[in-house]
């Protein structure tokens, strides 16, 4: 199987609540990885162009960049937590993608060091 993957960076804020609590609003530097896979290359020898995989990436993640993620309606009625965050992003991947490329996972790092990973078990 061949994989590529391409990364985008967004800024966004969120604030979790909790059953006894809620975070403080806080802005975190976002960097978001989508990964795809598949078993032949085209024409040109690609799997899947990178630049179309970017493009994808990044029309997705500007519509959370700059924003309070809880306001938008994709969050509504969900903690914007970078789990979540993942899978809004895989979802919205997948149904762009030629259905010869399989979304591998989508992963998001909120901080150094702590990020998530989001992708259907095979």
């Amino acid at each position: 199987m061949y994989r590529i993957a391409v990364t985008t960076n967004f800024r966004a804020s969120h604030q979790l609540k909790f059953a006894d609590m809620t975070e403080s609003c806080h802005r975190h530097d976002w960097k978001a990885e989508a990964a795809v896979g598949g078993q032949g290359l085209d024409d040109n020898g690609l799997l899947f162009d990178f630049n179309k995989l970017k493009k994808i990436l990044e029309s997705i993640v500007c519509r959370l960049d700059g924003r309070k993620l809880e306001d938008l309606e994709c969050f509504e009625n969900t903690n914007a937590s970078a789990e979540n965050v993942a899978r809004y992003i895989y979802d919205s991947i997948k149904s762009q993608l030629p259905k010869n490329i399989d979304l591998l996972y989508v992963e998001v790092t909120e901080t150094p060091g702590c990020k998530t990973r989001y992708g259907e078990s095979r």
